[in-house]
């Protein structure tokens, strides 16, 4: 029976389903078509279904999104976090719905919308993937509540599609892993998954139902799409280790898969990036590729410590230098506390009167770096260094020997925070892996995550819960030897030296020094294209030597140059890299400050003196404060900027260079730009006018009182004079009853008259006396 033939008899098919498969299935194909259905929270046709019959469908929305919810933010991770409440949410509406005509199977595909449409904007996919499974996990426990077969077998056959996006996710994020093999094995998986989503679809017994129809054709498609991708990864991966006979079909592969006609806009640009990489990697087969037969890459992951000076934070670590303490941090013993830094000469500043720069160093065990399955990656030597300045970083490094284009930027995105999933182990003395204890946090997933956990864990052991403020990461590669060579993977026989930076760049490889860390691999072989404009710094050394200088990363290529003297150069990058995070420092100190002082002038309650000088005094040692740290701010840029800083002059002209390429000047502006308007902040200006309000609210209070107590005065002595006048009356009518004038009634009635007559006078004369006033 074909897909557009009627159903064969299903025992209450119509009644069940009176809304008609035709419509539905009109309403699906939008949600296949744009991979992202825009508005499907409250617009489409599918929500105002799932309206219809009690779904919360702004919840079902907000499972997805890495940035909602009553937790926060998601943390940076692709794997689900334990009790994330995203999923006995999914799990209690699917329980709702589940004996509903069709309901389930429309929820779980709506689900799935929302889950694809956060996959377009986050790297994030711990959150997308918790209602996915709890849907999935939910429905074989209720799949028996359906109504009809068709019902179960449409619900059945969406619970596959949700699997097969997790599957989808998992390709996503091998393309960050630094693994071509580890990407073609994932997409391949994908591959098979939609293979089953295919037979789940075929299996809905009524061939008109709208899933049947909508996801046949997308399963076909989607198998189509992940065995492309598989076999490019393969073929990219054989082509750079010296067989690209595969090469050409993958691209053929490519090319077809993008004219599928149920491919989505989305999916199509996927494929088509994938293409022109390879594209540009099989049109330069011939020609002559990069080898970096000697180099070191450095990782620098700066940060600052935002309430503790960076002597105070140097003196507590050299203390522990002294007494040759060796902390245990992240289930490891530190190696050695050194009470200085490893430097050269060239540090060793010429002005006896400037400030010298130095530190302290925490000798950290090694770290290994392996994927999933457990294959190696590499091993990198790890150290946390805090200076005089500032300008602390935790540092990995390590050395390498022939690497391709592609290896140096697979090391390279090790810098990134979103690098796939991969082991990060510590290595024991006697070379046995132990994992990192992360103390409570979530365990590392790639080398960011170690950098993380080591900055709060040494910033403790300065002071616990010291407040920390990262700054971006950097990695520094030193190129010590290089060669060409014809194709990708010539032996080292066939190729020769590379001796002028001229001609490392004119060979292919080369663009992959140039350029930045990108934030996420979105591509095969991303390095392969050119960028614009990359960054080359100018009369270095000689003219033979090229430093490109990026976003996050720098190059230093002095192949006409010994070892140590490019080690040199390599230092300064370093400290400039590291610069960051003492600028994110500076500035969350400067936020901190406007805080407080906002919080504090924003009372303006006057009516508590008390209040008011406590605020006053704090505000004095606020400003106090905000003026030793603009000293500290102001010598260390001057020191930094100083041309007797470094020894040599040769090295600080290339210290200047290294700092205006990385935009040093505009960061040091705006920091020293805060500071005066903070420093010329009218603060005491305010204070005296909040105090001189405070003053004449007093003195309006004190005449408001005096004013009272004259009133009361002036009454009564009104009062009084009206009572001595009652009093000479009564006297006047006791001498007229003495006399015979008035008998005793008469007197009592005249007493009682005047005495009446003078209490009403009284009052009345008290308060006219009052309102005079």
């Amino acid at each position: 029976m074909s897909e557009s033939s009627h159903p064969a008899a299903v025992p209450g098919f119509r009644a069940l389903h009176a809304h008609g498969p035709a419509a539905l299935a009109d309403n699906l194909r939008p949600l296949f078509q744009t991979e992202a259905w825009q508005g499907a929270d409250g617009n489409s046709e599918v929500a105002r279904q799932l309206r219809e019959i009690g779904v919360d469908v702004g919840a079902v929305w907000a499972a997805s999104r890495w940035n909602m919810g009553e937790d926060g933010e998601a943390p940076n991770r692709r794997h689900p976090v334990p009790g994330d409440p995203r999923g006995p949410r999914t799990a209690a509406a699917l329980r709702a719905v589940a004996g509903r005509p069709r309901a389930a199977a429309l929820l779980g595909i709506y689900l799935w919308s929302q889950a694809s449409d956060a996959l377009q904007y986050t790297f994030r996919h711990g959150r997308i993937i918790v209602p996915l499974r709890a849907f999935v996990e939910t429905w074989e426990a209720c799949r028996d509540d359906a109504p009809d077969e068709v019902c179960r077998a449409e619900g059945d056959a969406v619970a596959v599609l949700l699997r097969t996006l997790v599957t989808q996710m998992h390709t996503s994020a091998a393309r960050s892993a630094g693994s071509l093999p580890r990407l073609a094995d994932a997409a391949a998986r994908a591959a098979e998954r939609c293979v089953a989503l295919l037979r789940a679809a075929r299996a809905i017994p009524d061939p008109t139902s709208p899933f049947r129809r909508v996801l046949v054709p997308q399963a076909v498609t989607r198998i189509r799409y992940f065995r492309a991708l598989a076999e490019a990864a393969a073929a990219a991966d054989a082509a750079m280790a010296g067989a690209p006979e595969r090469l050409g079909p993958a691209l053929e592969a490519l090319r077809a898969a993008e004219t599928d006609r149920h491919l989505n806009y989305i999916l199509a640009s996927e494929l088509r990036s994938y293409r022109m990489h390879l594209t540009e990697l099989h049109r330069n087969l011939g020609a002559r590729w990069l080898t970096l037969d000697r180099l070191k890459n450095i990782y620098v992951y700066p940060f600052g410590l935002r309430d503790v000076s960076p002597a105070a934070a140097v003196a507590a670590l050299r203390a522990l230098a002294d007494r040759d303490e060796r902390p245990h941090l992240l289930g490891v013993q530190a190696f050695a506390v050194r009470g200085s830094l490893k430097m050269d000469d060239v540090w060793s500043s010429v002005d006896r009167a400037a400030r010298p720069y130095g530190g302290v160093s925490l000798s950290m065990p090694n770290v290994r770096l392996e994927q999933p399955d457990g294959t190696f990656i590499e091993e990198l030597a790890c150290d946390v260094r805090f200076t005089e300045f500032g300008n602390h970083y935790v540092r990995f490094r390590y050395s390498a020997r022939g690497r391709s284009p592609q290896q140096v930027r697979d090391a390279r995105f090790r810098l990134s925070n979103l690098h796939a999933d991969i082991r990060v182990l510590w290595v024991a003395p006697d070379g046995s892996p132990v994992p990192v204890d992360p103390g409570g946090a979530l365990p590392p997933e790639r080398l960011f995550d170690l950098a993380d956990l080591l900055q709060r864990a040494t910033a403790d052991l300065i002071r616990k819960g010291t407040e920390i403020a990262q700054g971006r990461a950097h990695v520094v590669t030193s190129v010590y030897e290089a060669s060409t060579g014809l194709g990708p993977a010539a032996p080292a026989s066939e190729r020769r030296p590379v001796n002028m930076c001229d001609e490392m760049l004119a060979a292919f490889g080369s663009q992959v020094l140039l350029q930045p860390v990108s934030y996420g691999t979105a591509t095969l072989c991303d390095w392969t294209l050119r960028q614009r404009n990359p960054v080359l710094l100018e009369g270095v050394r000689h003219l033979g030597d090229l430093v490109a200088v990026a976003t996050n990363a720098t190059t230093v290529a002095l192949v006409g140059t010994a070892h140590f003297k490019i080690s040199q150069y390599g230092s300064l990058a370093e400290f400039v890299a590291s610069l960051n995070g003492l600028f994110s420092a500076w500035n969350a100190t400067l936020a901190d400050h406007l805080r407080i002082v906002a919080t504090l002038l924003a009372d303006h309650d006057v009516n508590n003196g008390t209040d008011l000088a406590e605020r006053k005094e704090r505000l004095t040692r606020e400003q106090l404060r905000l003026h030793e740290f603009a000293s500290e701010v102001r010598t260390t840029l001057t020191t930094i900027s100083s041309p007797t800083f470094l020894a040599s002059a040769l090295e600080s002209r290339m210290l200047h260079q290294l700092l205006r390429a990385s935009r040093f000047e505009q960061q040091a502006a705006v920091v020293t730009e805060r500071l005066r308007e903070l420093l010329q902040e009218p603060i005491a200006a305010r204070l005296a006018a909040l105090e001189r309000l405070h003053g004449d609210r007093r003195r309006e209070e004190e005449a408001a009182r005096e004013r009272s107590r004259r009133r009361l005065m002036d009454g009564t002595l009104s009062a009084i004079t009206v009572f001595a006048g009652v009093y000479a009356l009564i006297g006047t009518v006791q001498v007229a009853l003495d006399a015979g004038i008035l008998d005793g009634a008469q007197a009592v009635a005249a007493t009682v008259l005047v005495t009446a007559s003078a209490l009403v006078t009284g009052f009345a004369v008290f308060h006219w006396t009052g309102r005079r006033r």
